[in-house]
């Protein structure tokens, strides 16, 4: 390697254990900076012996960033390939629970700048250990790209509520030619409590529901108005008109969110088992399984496949 592509990759490393310090350092005061999955709402409070694993990163960016500084000292790049073998190792650990489990986008920057330090770190230094290293850091890579991904599917393909907000206890999924999703949804809409608690995420199983939705998403009308939110269990003209991309998109995002669920069938409903509502004073709690119990009849006799047309499914 000449002295200008190791002073480059140098570079890098230096660059990305910088702002990784940095990184760690605002997020450990509370910045939370690229949080836009659950798992970081999850990962937020995650530390060891009281201490936040932000904290952690910090040190292991420091030492990662001086090392390199002083790499022409006697123990420096022996000490900067145990940081950096360490940082991969436990970094890889943390993808497999975050590919298990959820994934992280703040947590997958922190990774990014590791395997850019550790990359960077190979080619520039001559380190000790070169080949456990890269071994190392081809498991890392294989779990960065699969959480990166999931990552990515979860920030880019975020669910939509028809009616409702994204923050509501209760949201549930139904299909307008479902028959069982309809009487949940007038059940829901007809209780005063559940309609304010509650966001409504439609999908598009068939043309069918294709249809019905268009003449709703496509329209003037306020969606989140319950009335017109019923319209959607009304058969679609013959003419009508058709979804655009963006309402097509929010669809996807809707049916990918039940599919990551690992759910098949509509409706499907998300709930805490109890929901309060009110102040301190005026404080009152309700489930709505018991409020889908109370009304009369059965809404989940049957229910409609979340992908195909369902012969046992008649609307």
């Amino acid at each position: 390697m000449n002295t200008r592509r190791a002073g480059r990759s140098k570079f890098f490393t230096l660059a990305a254990g910088f702002l990784g310090v940095l990184y760690c350092l605002l997020n450990t005061t509370g910045a939370d900076l690229f949080c836009g999955t659950r798992g970081c709402e999850i990962y937020a409070g995650y530390g060891l012996f009281g201490i936040s694993f932000y904290f952690y990163g910090l040190v292991a960016f420091l030492a990662i960033f001086l090392l390199t500084i002083f790499s022409h000292c006697q123990y420096a790049r022996p000490l900067l390939a145990l940081t950096l073998g360490l940082a991969l190792l436990l970094d890889t650990l943390f993808l497999i629970y975050q590919a298990l489990l959820w994934p992280c986008s703040s947590c997958h920057v922190v990774a990014l700048l590791i395997g850019i330090s550790a990359f960077a770190g190979v080619k520039a230094l001559n380190l000790p250990g070169r080949k456990l290293l890269i071994g190392v850091g081809v498991v890392w890579g294989v779990f960065f790209i699969y959480v990166g991904g999931a990552a990515f599917k979860e920030i880019a393909f975020e669910p939509w509520p028809l009616y409702g907000s994204t923050k509501a206890p209760i949201k549930i999924y139904f299909s307008p030619t479902c028959p069982a999703c309809e009487k949940v949804v007038r059940k829901v809409l007809n209780h005063e409590e559940t309609a304010g608690q509650t966001g409504l995420y439609p999908i598009a199983k068939n043309s069918d529901d294709e249809a019905r939705l268009a003449v709703v998403l496509e329209s003037e009308l306020e969606n989140t108005d319950p009335g017109n939110v019923l319209r959607l269990f009304a058969p679609a003209p013959q003419e009508g008109p058709d979804l655009n991309i963006r309402n097509r998109v929010r669809l996807l995002s809707n049916k990918i969110a039940i599919a990551s669920s690992g759910a098949t069938k509509v409706p499907l409903i998300l709930s805490p088992y109890i929901v309060e509502t009110g102040d301190s004073g005026n404080a009152s709690t309700w489930s709505i399984e018991k409020v889908l119990e109370d009304s009369p009849g059965n809404p989940f006799d049957t229910g409609c496949s979340t992908f195909a047309d369902d012969p046992d499914c008649e609307d």
